[in-house]
């Protein structure tokens, strides 16, 4: 099966490598063309534009940072609409809002092609090791095409119906994870602050209700400073904000999620955007002596 992939960052690398590693002859692109080195090492062909990657490949996959990024790609000059037609299919795995999604498979349904949106949950190591989690919608032909690509990927798919639904759920499960970090946060800096040592903290929290694989995880990371992005601070707060808009959308109040995504800005306002969203701890140190 061969597929282009589009947007070659710390998501895309990974899960074009994966498909590479296991049989998928993949076509890539990227903004910095330089980035497709390793891939193409590894056996990837490179497409000098993202029109030039959907005209060789049946199914093509972008993996960007934000709508901006997923509109630009698609739409600028040599993008992905000049070139998609009838038989031809694109995934958009990037994160952005629904409304964003709804324009890109609107204009791609018009050329006669097929759209399938398909963010997931998980960041670098998943994404390294095949087990991210699909949250797809839209065309249930092209997402039963795509499923031993998916299957590589992530270690579950789930297919939600109408496109829309995948950018919804992404927001939402980013946007509960985002207030979680914000609150593990606290408790850790609290933990310290009180003459507890945070270690046993983190031992006391993965043996009770609310052990998770992201306390395991970031946790030991957060006490040594360590804050080498898997997911950047940047992006999670760029979709707190976005959830945020649905949320007025739907006339919901979410005074945790607004907390924390203020918390989000203040980090990025610190030059911490680019660090692992975890990063936002730093945002509580800093209250050591405002009182």
């Amino acid at each position: 099966m061969e597929v282009g992939f589009l947007g070659l960052g710390i998501m895309g690398k990974a899960m074009s490598m994966n498909l590479l590693k296991n049989g998928f002859k993949v076509t890539v692109w990227n903004r910095t063309l330089s980035k497709c080195d390793e891939l193409v090492a590894h056996g990837a062909s490179v497409g000098q534009t993202p029109a030039e990657v959907v005209k060789k490949c049946k199914i093509t996959i972008a993996m960007l940072s934000d709508p901006a990024a997923a509109l630009s790609v698609f739409s600028d000059k040599d993008g992905v609409l000049e070139q998609i037609c009838s038989g031809k299919g694109y995934i958009d795995m990037s994160t952005v809002d629904p409304e964003t999604s709804c324009k890109i498979s609107e204009a791609i349904t018009s050329k006669g092609g097929q759209f399938l949106e398909a963010p997931v949950s998980g960041s670098k190591q998943p994404a390294e090791t095949g087990q991210l989690v699909i949250l797809a919608a839209g065309e249930k032909a092209l997402y039963d095409a795509a499923v031993p690509a998916f299957d590589i990927l992530g270690k579950k798919s789930f297919f939600l119906g109408q496109v829309g639904n995948g950018a919804k759920m992404k927001l939402v499960v980013n946007m509960i994870m985002g207030s979680m970090m914000n609150a593990f946060s606290e408790g850790l800096i609290l933990a310290d602050r009180s003459g507890l040592n945070p270690h046993d903290l983190l031992d006391v929290l993965d043996l009770g209700a609310i052990a998770n694989p992201m306390f395991k995880g970031k946790g030991p990371a957060i006490l040594q400073n360590n804050y080498s992005p898997a997911f950047p601070l940047k992006h999670q707060q760029k979709d707190m904000r976005l959830a945020l808009a649905l949320g007025d959308e739907n006339a919901l109040q979410m005074p945790v999620a607004a907390a924390a995504n203020e918390a989000f800005k203040k980090a990025r306002s610190m030059g911490l955007g680019d660090l692992d969203f975890s990063a936002v701890v730093e945002t509580v140190k800093v209250l050591k002596h405002s009182s």
